[in-house]
């Protein structure tokens, strides 16, 4: 049995006096006492991911347990052998909301509702639930090639290749001076960086998926980035 990994606690989104806007893709940077957030924007994409997370998680738990291995097998779970020899390609989408056990569950969504939020306000919402699903499915695909090359196969689910997809952000906001002044960079880097080495070190952690998700998360946030950049300089070109 294979999850893809635990997390540590972040700091609580928006304790940091931060306002998006999302029209210019420009960010202003308040402290609490200076101004407070503006509540009535809500990060339901973030919720309805943790929503989904938890009710399948339930389903599982009633139809044979979240540790039972063919239960996993039997709601998507990724195996290499599946997906190679009987063309099984929905696990590696299904297995991202798949977890082993409470305190798998526990920590990864821990994680999202920590991170989800900041990531949800930068992109906005369908943006951010194409770097979600890409991530994910990225890691898992990079955990199989690793898997197919090393010839040792497991049962591997959980969302942790997506959520490293979403921290990947945070390093493009470290090469903003703004940004780094005011999100958790540093410790969010760190977080990233020790859990990368706790998966070398424990073989119950889907490394691969983990860098995978980190790298592929990047790659397409760094686009998105820029793309929405170019949008808005034409926009402006135009007015």
């Amino acid at each position: 049995m294979q999850g893809d990994g635990k997390y540590a606690d972040f700091s609580s989104p928006f304790i940091l006096g931060v306002e998006f806007y999302r029209n210019d893709v420009i960010i202003s940077f308040m402290s609490t006492e200076q101004k407070t957030i503006n509540y009535k924007w809500i990060p339901f994409t973030t919720y309805i991911l943790i929503g989904i997370n938890v009710i399948v998680f339930l389903f599982e738990e009633l139809c044979g347990g979240s540790e039972n291995l063919q239960t996993a097998l039997n709601f998507g779970a990724l195996y290499t052998p599946y997906v190679f020899f009987n063309g099984q390609i929905y696990r590696i989408f299904t297995s991202i909301f798949l977890h082993f056990g409470v305190e798998h569950l526990g920590a990864n969504m821990i994680s999202l509702c920590a991170i989800g939020p900041y990531v949800e306000h930068y992109f906005g919402h369908f943006l951010f639930l194409v770097l979600y699903i890409f991530s994910g499915l990225i890691g898992n695909m990079v955990s199989m090639f690793f898997e197919w090359n090393s010839g040792i196969f497991s049962i591997s689910a959980g969302a942790s290749g997506a959520i490293f997809g979403l921290l990947s952000v945070f390093i493009l906001f470290a090469l903003n001076p703004k940004l780094r002044r005011v999100f958790p960079i540093q410790r969010v880097i760190l977080s990233i960086f020790l859990s990368l080495v706790a998966g070398l070190n424990d073989p119950s952690i889907d490394f691969a998926a983990h860098f995978g998700g980190l790298v592929g998360g990047l790659i397409l946030a760094f686009i998105m980035q820029e793309i929405i950049r170019f949008s808005i300089r034409r926009e402006r070109l135009t007015n």
